[in-house]
């Protein structure tokens, strides 16, 4: 019986599901590669991680074109990012007052109104601190999330004169995928989540790619960043988790260093196109090659 009321309720979300999106801008989002990324997609899988969210880019495809549910698991360091992850998913009404609040008063004064917001660290509200971190992101410099040493988000005013601060439809459909597909949200190291992992699961990482160039290093989304040794260690969990048996899709920068920490993988691994958006010289934003490795045909 219990079951029957389970998958009673399952259909109902899904019918309720419309079509959703990342809500945050995100440095390094998948949005280009998404066809690309869902035709390797495994035929089957009941859950789901995400260790490196970000804007959650694939997350969002999936729930939106998979017609099937699956249970998910979506992690970050990032905790201005999870907070409002999870404000969305348990608070998304209260969310988007705040958020249409900010809308108002962005457009009266946008440089000024932003630059006050960015150095407003009293907000102890859970809500209230992802409606401004949502607010920063949708009005900053290119989208970006950087701190500096002290951990203080210090990007630039991204000079747009009528942004879209609320998306009630959007936020409202997230929140509801969410609860579909029984998000566990969590503030965690992608290690310790992918513990959690057993044979048969899906995994999709997204780390902070191994930069190109000396110049061409940003990878401090955190005070911590991502360093080469970090780069040896994830490959070194891709096996452990390709040893379980799970399904694991990769995807960085075309650089050496990649290629030798996945040459055991290199049948599938295959070479795309891609677009850098952060780069602020527009010239030098295409002509890039990016890689996806997978462990399973």
């Amino acid at each position: 019986m219990r079951g029957e009321v389970i998958q009673a309720q399952s259909s109902s979300l899904q019918n309720k599901l419309d079509i959703c999106y990342p809500f945050v801008k995100w440095a390094g989002g998948k949005k280009q590669l998404l066809a690309k990324l869902f035709a390797l997609i495994p035929a089957d899988f009941n859950r789901y991680f995400e260790p490196f969210l970000g804007g959650g880019a694939l997350f969002f495809y999936l729930i939106s074109h998979k017609n099937r549910p699956f249970t998910a698991y979506l992690s970050d360091i990032n905790s201005e990012l999870i907070n409002s992850y999870l404000a969305v998913k348990q608070d998304v009404d209260t969310l988007i007052e705040l958020l249409r609040q900010h809308e108002i008063e962005y457009k009266e004064h946008p440089s000024k109104y932003y630059y006050q917001l960015r150095k407003d660290l009293k907000r102890q509200n859970s809500t209230a601190r992802a409606a401004r971190f949502i607010a920063l992101n949708r009005t900053c410099y290119n989208g970006l999330y950087r701190v500096n040493s002290q951990g203080l988000f210090n990007v630039p005013w991204g000079k747009h004169s009528d942004p879209q601060i609320c998306n009630s439809k959007n936020l409202r459909s997230v929140s509801l995928a969410f609860q579909y597909t029984e998000a566990s949200i969590n503030l965690s190291s992608y290690n310790e989540i992918l513990e959690k992992t057993k044979e048969g699961d899906f995994i999709y990482l997204d780390p902070p790619y191994n930069p190109t160039s000396s110049t061409a290093y940003f990878t401090k989304y955190t005070n911590i960043g991502f360093s080469s040794k970090d780069q040896e260690e994830l490959a070194a969990t891709f096996r452990i988790l390709d040893e379980r048996k799970c399904k694991v899709l990769l995807s960085n920068s075309n650089t050496q260093l990649i290629k030798e920490l996945y040459s055991d993988f290199a049948e599938n691994t295959i070479e795309i196109d891609a677009i850098r958006s952060i780069n602020c010289n527009g010239s030098k934003r295409a002509g890039h090659k990016e890689l996806i490795i997978r462990n399973y045909f």
